[in-house]
């Protein structure tokens, strides 16, 4: 099945949201590391793998691909 044509338009705008959200996500790895395990810890882990799957998308939108992808252990459910 041939790939979609996306309009180089789009492809620039997932470009940069693409690199918005690997920046995004870095600093939200750093301060994750920092943090102890509770509340802010699971939440933020759990924002981490929103923003990484977007992140996805958007690479698939640019023809950009992820070359890291660090799986965190699945938090749990603090509510």
């Amino acid at each position: 099945m041939p790939a979609q044509k996306v309009a180089d338009e789009v492809r620039l705008a997932s470009r940069i949201h693409a690199r918005l959200l690997d920046a995004f996500i870095d600093l939200t790895e750093r301060e994750l590391a920092g943090l102890t395990p509770g509340f802010a810890e699971e939440s933020l882990t759990e924002a981490l793998e929103a923003l990484r799957a977007a992140r996805k998308s958007y690479g698939t939108t640019a023809g950009v691909m992820v070359i890291s992808n660090l799986q965190l252990p699945q938090a749990s459910n603090a509510a």
